[in-house]
């Protein structure tokens, strides 16, 4: 017996075909262009590292920590602001650019000045020179700052994602180059700094702007202030996502925190995956509609459940078939990251599920609540994992799992109250995915007590996997068939 399926609304009053195409378009080209980026990147660093040592990355990687941590802030948040704040007129724009360049130009200069003290540090003296080097990049960020918000905002993601694989390929090309001519782990750095300045050019060139002085500050406080909340929301997502690792490494030692990342990295790949792609589109598109809510609610309740139909399967088909991944893929010397590996899926579950939950807080200028909320999240995981990571790190794994989705309610009120919805309608949007996995899994558990059990892995994953997905197929199909042909059709209809 069918399920009664709830109203869809894809297709509120004043929904733009035009923007349709451009967000499902561009979701189209982000995936295309970034998955054969990636394949690229994957074949030059494994040749690489057939030519390289583990000191070569070692000693990068030395300098690469504290370039990284910086770059998280560089922008001072304005790569979001100038998406989102359509009301900034052309003086605003340049003025704006060259706070960045201001920004981008005094931390190229403290990295110049700092880089003897981080070689010393390091115990190496060569890490001074790369971090000289690698200080360069500020500028080069600072510079596509503009250009970057200047096309999202026009919604030209084909070429945006263009733009991003041509990074990739210039890296991987420069990297590959200069390792065969014998560069060491000076290939690892100017493979970085090369593709960057090519970037920049391109970008600069696709989206030229004018640059001004910052000064008369007060034209400039709205965005500057919205940018400082940005950056307290960024640091404390970085306290709260890396709080788990550091107690883990300090409270139980180096092996526990080994199996903690591998279940951490590869529970969360395919869910990653899914999000990473819309969330590069959905800026320019949510910024668009930021003052229609009924446009905006009809996009976030769509791609809610698009997504779901994706990840929520992937999630739940890697928690149900954790220990043959981990046999196949890393070996039996790995088995106590299975458990953790199977609770941490159901975090990457409840993380797809909201990921665009804070699109909306950011598209529609909510930087100050988004702010606030982080800052939540951070005081309530952090508590939580120095109340559980002596219990080891299923209790950590389980922290994820149970608090994370109880700490994302608060912005989800708020989010819903900014595009006037009922919580019942975002519900109603995850309920076809999460039936058709409650009845997937345990199609597989049925398969696993009677069909795999004593079977090796390779064909015990496969007839288990062959299972879920077909259970997963018909339940949509039986269920909710009405509802995933409508969402399809306007994909493909809006593609076409």
């Amino acid at each position: 017996m069918a399920a009664p399926e709830a109203q869809l609304d894809v297709d509120g009053p004043g929904a733009s075909g035009h923007l349709d195409r451009q967000l499902f378009a561009g979701i189209a080209w982000t995936a295309v262009f970034r998955w054969v980026a990636q394949i690229i990147s994957w074949i030059g660093t494994f040749y690489a590292a057939h030519l390289l040592t583990p000191a070569d990355y070692g000693v990068v990687t030395m300098a690469m920590v504290p370039i990284g941590l910086l770059r998280m802030v560089e922008d001072f948040g304005l790569d979001t602001v100038l998406v989102q704040d359509r009301s900034l007129d052309s003086d605003q724009l340049a003025r704006l650019a060259g706070l960045a360049l201001l920004i981008g130009g005094g931390l190229c200069i403290a990295f110049l000045v700092a880089a003897r003290p981080i070689a010393t540090f390091n115990h190496e003296p060569v890490v001074a020179a790369l971090v000289s080097a690698l200080s360069v990049t500020f500028i080069f960020d600072a510079v596509q700052l503009l250009p970057r918000a200047t096309l999202q905002r026009q919604l030209r993601y084909r070429t945006l994602a263009a733009v991003t694989a041509a990074q990739f390929l210039v890296s991987a090309i420069t990297l590959v180059t200069c390792a065969r001519q014998g560069l060491g782990f000076w290939a690892l750095v100017l493979n970085t700094i090369v593709a960057s300045a090519i970037v920049t050019a391109v970008l600069v060139w696709l989206a030229p702007y004018a640059v001004a002085w910052p000064r008369n500050v007060v034209s400039i406080a709205r965005p500057m202030l919205s940018g400082w909340r940005l950056l307290v929301s960024r640091a404390s997502w970085y306290g709260y996502s890396n709080a788990d690792q550091f107690l883990i490494g300090r409270v139980l030692g180096k092996e526990s925190l080994g199996n903690y990342q591998f279940a951490m990295t590869f529970s969360g790949l395919p869910v990653q995956e899914v999000t990473s792609v819309v969330s590069r589109v959905v800026p320019g598109v949510f910024s668009a509609v930021q003052s229609q809510p009924a446009e905006l609610r009809r996009y976030f309740l769509l791609l809610t459940e698009a997504m779901a139909y994706l990840a929520l399967p992937a999630a739940a088909g890697l928690a149900l078939t954790a220990d043959h991944v981990v046999h196949i893929g890393l070996g039996p010397q790995w088995e106590a990251v299975i458990v953790p590996f199977r609770i941490l899926c159901l975090y990457y579950a409840a993380y797809a599920a909201q990921v665009l939950v804070s699109h909306v807080l950011l598209w529609t200028g909510r930087f100050q609540a988004n702010m606030w909320l982080s800052l939540l999240g951070v005081a309530g995981l952090v508590t939580a994992f120095s109340l559980t990571v002596r219990s080891g790190v299923v209790a950590v794994a389980w922290t994820w799992a149970v608090m994370f989705p109880l700490l994302c309610l608060p912005a989800l009120v708020i989010a819903a109250r900014a595009i006037d919805m009922r919580l019942r309608q975002f519900f109603a949007a995850l309920l076809p995915a999460t039936l058709a996995c409650a009845v997937m899994a345990g199609a597989v558990l049925l398969v696993r007590s009677n069909l795999t059990n004593g079977r090796g892995d390779v064909p015990a994953l496969l007839l288990e996997s062959a299972v879920g997905a077909a259970t997963y197929v018909a339940v949509l199909a039986v269920a909710y068939r009405a509802r995933v042909i409508s969402i399809l059709r306007i994909v493909l209809a809006r593609q076409g």
